[in-house]
């Protein structure tokens, strides 16, 4: 990767996502990212006091990735709201295939509980995909969509999990599923 006097915070996230891409959240190291940025091991700690706020910046990351991913495919859809929660499914289930960040960073246990307003806001908007759009699903009922948003995260970790345990090998497979599951939810026939 190398760092060119650009922005080095930046350089070190991109470097901590690929960590953790690699290796899960236990690949995670400062001196590491500093390594692969091209930078001495105590550049990053102007940017992150400890290791808690590097895994904070990249869980941010991983975040806004996952909302893009996420938004992007249920935009895609088109106006039906059930089919855009659908097609935000199958794009969690592939980003977490992939980048493994569904998991390993964005809902870390050593990240529950920490507040920083980048990772709420990028959390909070990869809810609103599926929340704004329930609404309209549900017919403008606040409370079903409200309730409906858990069913989401259950149903898509759930399908991540099976993918990354090989009891679905094909990824597409696993997304497929999540949709379906999805879908049939919405419906009210699961």
């Amino acid at each position: 990767m190398g760092y060119h006097h650009g922005d080095l915070r930046a350089a070190l996230i991109d470097a901590g996502t690929e960590l953790v891409a690699e290796g899960g959240l236990a690949a995670l190291s400062v001196a590491e990212a500093a390594r692969r940025t091209g930078v001495s091991a105590a550049a990053p700690y102007r940017h992150f006091p400890g290791r808690q706020e590097f895994a904070i910046a990249v869980a941010a990351r991983a975040a806004q990735d996952l909302y893009a991913a996420m938004r992007d495919a249920a935009d895609a859809a088109g106006d039906d709201p059930a089919e855009a929660i659908a097609a935000a499914a199958q794009a969690y289930v592939r980003f977490a295939g992939v980048r493994r960040a569904g998991f390993d960073v964005v809902f870390a246990p050593e990240l529950r509980g920490v507040h920083d307003e980048e990772l709420r806001d990028a959390g909070r908007a990869v809810s609103d995909i599926v929340l704004l759009r329930a609404i309209d699903a549900t017919g403008g009922d606040a409370t079903a969509a409200v309730e409906f948003v858990p069913q989401f995260m259950v149903v898509v970790h759930g399908a991540a999990s099976m993918h990354r345990i090989g009891i679905f090998t094909d990824l597409d497979a696993a997304a497929r599923v999540a949709a379906d599951t999805i879908r049939r939810l919405l419906r009210g026939d699961a």
